[in-house]
């Protein structure tokens, strides 16, 4: 069966920069290497960073506050996607300071611009259009930070080591990853077709070349990039009952997952059903009464020294 490639960078493109004023800006099409983004780059993907971004924003305020950013600070959201992470900072910060979101997919930065605009903060939050790993600014920034992003780099470690070049001494590289390939014990046992769809989640990661299990790599991955052993804080959903984000949250993943999903041979469109996946997963788990323990968030943060 073949494994297709890790998620990689391409060649610099040229670099674009977006404000809620300039929504002219162009977009280019999606490259193969700009594909490898496992979960895709379709209207449906929008809508699910949408939900998650719902489902993760107060552990990444609490992450971002335990790491003191604070009101003035100059910020760098790497791989904002549709702005949430970026509007969140931009709040912390305020009008004194300023958030720049970089992100390689110019048309969710198109929606990144208006969704900013509409939440009154587009004179100090924009958005450039670039790879990671190629991003340079003259001007040191106060704070990195990112969610759910290094464990989609191919080389997580060269990734944060380069990021720490962008930071000035005594700045912050604050990350929210997760963990959600390691087994945890839940009663009563979860109906088969949870734990089902976990595994195949976690399965194309994993065949993807990419770890389920990123947040439990953190620390390792900051001192292996030349920094100091991080400070680590976990939270962890809890949930199960009726109307519960979970079931939504994992069926849209499973839905923006489809397409690799059908070509690594795990599961088809017709097996798994996914219009009606998230009722299916809650009658299951509801009927059995199961309190079910959702991915770990990790939060983990190092001043520069």
């Amino acid at each position: 069966m073949p494994v297709p490639d890790r998620f990689g960078f391409s060649s610099a493109p040229d670099l674009v920069i977006f404000s809620a004023n300039q929504m002219s800006s162009p977009t280019p099409n999606h490259t193969e290497t700009t594909s490898r983004y496992i979960l895709g780059y379709s209207e449906q993907e929008q809508k699910r960073l949408l939900l998650q971004a719902t489902v993760l924003r107060e552990w990444t305020e609490r992450f971002f506050r335990a790491a003191q950013l604070a009101p003035g600070m100059h910020v760098l959201d790497v791989g904002c996607g549709m702005g949430d992470v970026s509007l969140l900072a931009g709040e912390m910060v305020g009008p004194t300071g300023s958030v720049l979101g970089l992100d390689r997919d110019g048309d969710v930065l198109g929606k990144a611009c208006e969704r900013i605009g509409q939440h009154g903060c587009a004179s100090w939050v924009q958005f450039q259009q670039a790879e990671i790993s190629e991003f340079r600014s003259e001007q040191l920034f106060d704070a990195v930070v990112g969610r759910y992003i290094l464990h989609h780099q191919q080389d997580p470690t060269a990734v944060l080591r380069h990021l720490a070049t962008q930071v000035r001494p005594g700045g912050l590289l604050i990350f929210h990853e997760f963990d959600f390939g390691s087994p945890v014990a839940m009663w009563p046992e979860p109906p088969p077709l949870w734990r089902q769809t976990i595994y195949l989640v976690a399965e194309v990661f994993r065949r993807s070349g990419l770890f389920p299990d990123f947040g439990l790599r953190l620390t390792r991955t900051f001192l292996d990039a030349g920094l100091p052993w991080p400070a680590i804080r976990a939270e962890v959903p809890v949930g199960g009952e009726p109307g519960s984000y979970m079931y939504d949250w994992l069926a849209q993943t499973v839905c923006s997952l489809l397409p690799l999903l059908e070509k690594l041979g795990l599961a088809t469109e017709e097996e798994l059903q996914v219009g009606t996946l998230a009722a299916r997963l809650e009658a299951e788990v509801v009927s059995r009464g199961c309190q079910l323990i959702g991915p770990t968030q990790f939060g983990a943060w190092v001043r520069k020294p």
